[in-house]
């Protein structure tokens, strides 16, 4: 789920009381969502059809951000939710990303498919990892461990390959990988932050 505030955040919540209405629990939502990024990942890998791939991964990010609202609507906010709902967007993320290495792309410095890889390790799963297991083995408290922050986090990361792609699909693949090397950096500054961060744990 997204963190948002503000208008964003009340927007969010009027959608989640609208749906929640429909006879689909927060986990089912999350799950559909899952879903979706898988049907989405096969679309790029096995036809190509960037645009319509993209459509579908936007279609499953609305999803994964309405679970979370529905949850707060129905009064179903469980600490299982949210880890599953943690669980299944590093999965879809991974999904997205695998999904690209299926397809012809430009060789920009180094094979595009190990910047993909690059991208997995230092964003989809370093980031969260390190929060994580600094809470775990009690270096950091629950609360600094969910402060922690960085200067790219999911929402900004997916943000850089949503826009990069689309510039891709418009302009050329080129776009695409500068995009991707891009969020590689900042998802390296992110981490080096977050250690940072860990290893003050009273500052």
């Amino acid at each position: 789920m997204l963190k948002q505030s503000g208008p964003l955040q009340r927007m969010q919540r009027s959608v989640g009381i609208a749906l929640a209405t429909i006879p689909l629990t927060p986990n089912q939502w999350t799950i559909t969502s899952l879903l979706l990024a898988l049907i989405a990942g096969l679309t790029i890998a096995l036809t190509g059809q960037l645009a319509a791939g993209l459509a579908l991964f936007a279609i499953a990010a609305i999803f994964d951000a309405i679970d979370g609202a529905v949850a707060r609507a129905q009064g179903r906010v469980t600490n299982m939710g949210g880890f599953i709902d943690g669980v299944v967007d590093r999965f879809v993320e991974a999904a997205f990303l695998i999904s690209l290495m299926f397809i012809p792309l430009p060789i920009v410095f180094i094979d595009p498919k190990i910047w993909l890889a690059i991208l997995i390790f230092t964003g989809t799963c370093m980031p969260s990892f390190i929060r994580a297991y600094a809470e775990h083995k009690a270096v950091i408290s629950k609360e600094k461990a969910h402060a922690l922050g960085g200067i790219c986090e999911r929402s900004e990361r997916l943000a850089i390959i949503v826009v990069a792609l689309g510039a891709g699909i418009l302009f050329g693949m080129e776009y695409f990988i500068y995009g991707v090397i891009l969020a590689v950096c900042l998802s390296l500054v992110t981490i080096i932050q977050r250690l940072v961060r860990i290893s003050q744990p009273n500052v």
